[in-house]
């Protein structure tokens, strides 16, 4: 039992009912049912109507019940047992703590209150699932709109591992088709499509998913010809190498891309001396490496052609500068000795014949 202190708003002697809040346990899980009741005492000589307000709510503020009353007749010196709550833990439920708030109130005055708090465990919990539709297979872009004969790319974002997914696509001649996600569909109709996704998962809350994109036959002028602006970046770690030392060039395309082809040039005094194509990551990433071979002034450039909705990026371009690796003396060093040992040796075995 869990009994909060009364918080009385006038005097205790002007009136002589009391309450205090109980439940069965201080924990409950998924599954079983919550019940709290209200111990509500009269100690006056005469009878008495009381009401009680209360509420039950999540302490994240994800659940309230709103607020409930409920009418008590008390006979002098009378104490009953008034039950405020008795539901299952469902799926309305989630896991944590909740508080049931009570109000005592006798001739239209507030005469205490009393609080409650439990803990619900193994509730299921909301999934963050989204279908993303895009005309690009990289989804580098979310649109709603198609036009007759290209593709439309269909994805489940968010989904936790294992989860149980049915999707059902409606066409714009009210024929149906069930997909698998993801999946990518040419458009044969013009109209209005209607995306159905549900999701469950152990643990977790179902989900029922419903999205829209159309259809248009011909592709709007403004539309076709109207491409943004896109930009690439490019670094080096240093500005100066050392000959079979690894160059590493690294950047991103903005906005990001996903798996997008960039080229990079290596040139030795103006003179290509090598092209590499690296692919960007999730994030729009990329990186190249190159191990010059010769000395001498060097650069690395970059460059993007852009997409159908994107201009091709500025290109970029770096300098650096490869030296050739310093002298080793010591093997000659070690040599010369090697000679003078042995002219030393032979002199001294020809003056001893």
């Amino acid at each position: 039992m869990v009994l909060v202190l009364l918080l009385a708003s006038t005097p205790t002697t002007a009136y002589a009912s009391s309450m205090s809040l109980s439940s069965a346990q201080q924990v409950y899980v998924y599954g079983e049912n919550v019940r709290v009741v209200a111990n509500v005492t009269n100690d006056a000589d005469a009878p008495v109507k009381v009401y009680i307000e209360h509420t039950l709510r999540d302490l994240m503020g994800r659940v309230a019940t709103g607020y409930l009353l409920e009418v008590v007749d008390l006979g002098a010196h009378e104490a009953k047992l008034v039950e405020l709550y008795d539901v299952n833990v469902d799926d309305v439920f989630y896991s944590g703590q909740y508080v049931v708030w009570a109000s005592l109130i006798v001739n239209n005055v507030r005469v205490s209150e009393a609080e409650l708090i439990f803990t619900v465990e193994g509730a299921p919990e909301d999934m963050e699932v989204r279908i993303q539709l895009s005309p690009d297979p990289d989804y580098a872009r979310v649109s709603h709109v198609f036009i007759m004969g290209e593709k439309a790319y269909m994805q489940l974002v968010g989904a936790p591992q294992g989860a149980t997914v049915s999707t059902l696509l409606k066409l714009p001649d009210n024929s149906t088709q069930q997909l698998a996600l993801p999946a990518a569909l040419t458009v044969k109709q013009a109209g209005r499509y209607t995306v159905y996704v549900n999701v469950s998962a152990t643990g977790y809350r179902d989900v029922h998913l419903r999205d829209f994109y159309s259809v248009l036959e011909n592709s709007p002028d403004a539309l076709a010809d109207r491409k943004e602006d896109s930009s690439i970046s490019l670094q080096l770690e240093k500005t100066s190498y050392t000959v079979g030392e690894e160059v590493v060039a690294t950047g991103e395309i903005y906005p990001p891309h996903a798996g997008a082809s960039v080229t990079l040039t290596f040139s030795r005094g103006g003179a290509s001396e090598a092209t590499i194509t690296a692919t960007t990551d999730d994030e729009g990433r990329y990186q190249a490496a190159y191990e010059a071979q010769a000395d001498g002034q060097w650069s690395v450039k970059v460059e993007w052609g852009g997409d159908s909705n994107h201009e091709a990026a500025a290109i970029q371009e770096l300098s650096f500068t490869v030296e050739a690796p310093p002298l080793n003396w010591l093997p000659i060093a070690l040599a010369a000795v090697a000679i003078v040992v042995v002219a030393v040796l032979v002199m001294f075995l020809r003056r001893n014949r």
